[in-house]
């Protein structure tokens, strides 16, 4: 069900241009935007992480690195699990503390990757409540690797308690204040282990 609808001006001509996150969708109305915001009343727990960082090795040895999804298993806490599933979906188990508990999320996502230079990952077709989209860019720069890194997590659920039985008494601010504060932390501390164990490898080749 639409809740709200966002309207620029009064135009005739619809056509569907790209969903705006997912389950909104964005329509252009002869050169003007029209935004369809659904499902408003859904319990929502939101984290985002943006950073650049370098690492003194090779381009190819970093993507190759970030490829391998058994890295992110055995490195990045919180993460129980990477596999792959049919029909080219990835499917991402990972948990973190809170202060009403421990939530686990299982998070389907495929790649969409559109260049060489480029891992970035969307959520699956048709997930509705585990959503997940993350990138990682690399630049060279005379044997420094450039890592350009943004991911976000949503959680969407019809009412709190699907999410966690306590998640009622925090709200969705406090909840996405706390959940990002882990995510965050993990991934920082995953960056620093990863730039640790390329740079070493970098020196020891050379």
């Amino acid at each position: 069900m639409v809740h709200e609808v966002l309207v620029r001006n009064h135009c005739r001509h619809l056509a569907i241009l790209r969903e705006e996150s997912p389950g909104d969708v964005c329509l252009n109305i002869a050169g003007c935007r029209l935004i369809l915001i659904s499902d408003l009343e859904m319990f929502r727990v939101k984290s985002s992480f943006k950073t650049d960082f370098e690492i003194k090795a090779p381009m190819s040895a970093v993507h190759s690195f970030f490829s391998d999804f058994t890295n992110f298993a055995e490195m990045l806490g919180g993460v129980e699990s990477v596999r792959r599933e049919s029909g080219g979906v990835t499917r991402w188990t990972i948990s973190t503390d809170t202060p009403v508990g421990r939530v686990r999320m299982s998070l389907p996502v495929q790649e969409t990757s559109p260049h060489a230079n480029l891992i970035e990952w969307s959520p699956a077709a048709n997930e509705k409540e585990n959503l997940m989209r993350y990138s990682l860019k690399f630049e060279e720069r005379k044997g420094i690797t450039l890592v350009r890194v943004s991911q976000q997590v949503e959680l969407r659920r019809k009412r709190a308690w699907d999410l966690h039985p306590g998640v009622g008494l925090m709200g969705e601010a406090r909840l996405s204040s706390a959940l990002q504060r882990r995510i965050n932390e993990a991934i920082k501390d995953f960056l620093a282990r990863v730039k640790e164990k390329l740079e070493g490898r970098n020196a020891a080749a050379l």
